[in-house]
């Protein structure tokens, strides 16, 4: 039943993660309104939620395949870890979902910067340019 959890809730995890941070890419709250201040609940609340079932899913998939292997660790230091786990998890998620939401969606600051460059660079006519704006 573990491992069902496990195999299970990774990708559900990863999915709400992913949710979050699309929607965070896709609208940067301006306002105290009731929309705004719901897709930031929205943001925060699949974030949080999606890092913590994934974490966990993978806590306890380390911590299975390790009991398979002999090693029993207490119940105690697999609570710990995972709770820092997460948390470490967590805080780093919402620090880059800030970072990204302090700008708005600009193609040409999101393709300067990060994986999506490299996207860009093969998708494109292999021309980049490095004028700032």
């Amino acid at each position: 039943m573990q491992s069902a959890f496990a195999v299970v809730a990774l990708p559900v995890g990863l999915v709400l993660v992913a949710v979050s941070v699309v929607t965070a890419a896709l609208y940067t709250p301006y306002t105290t309104s009731r929309i705004d201040t719901t897709i930031t609940a929205f943001i925060g609340v699949t974030l949080q939620l999606g890092s913590l079932v994934a974490t966990s899913s993978t806590v306890l998939f380390v911590f299975g395949t390790l009991e398979i292997a002999g090693l029993a660790v207490p119940l105690l230091v697999q609570v710990v870890l995972a709770y820092a786990a997460s948390h470490l998890t967590i805080y780093v998620a919402c620090l880059k979902v800030t970072e990204l939401q302090e700008r708005p969606l600009d193609p040409d600051v999101v393709l300067q910067s990060g994986p999506l460059r490299f996207v860009s660079r093969r998708a494109g006519s292999g021309e980049t340019t490095t004028e700032n704006s």
